[in-house]
């Protein structure tokens, strides 16, 4: 799976004042594209969340 740091590109170019419209617009497409693809990250995080602090609680507690 390749990741693209959008967050970081995103800032790179609004701090670069030559760069062009065009390429702030490609850039937002990209973006808007990636997080779509990703759905609910933010509440598939948290029911992970949950399942994890789920198990840890079952697991056999290991000795010391």
């Amino acid at each position: 799976m390749t990741l693209v740091a959008y967050g970081t590109a995103i800032n790179l170019a609004l701090k670069n004042a030559k760069t062009k419209l065009e390429d702030l617009k490609v850039l937002r497409e990209h973006a808007v594209a990636v997080l779509a693809a990703q759905g609910d990250l933010k509440g598939a995080l948290k029911k992970l969340d949950k399942e994890i602090r789920s198990r840890e609680r079952s697991a056999p507690k290991k000795k010391k």
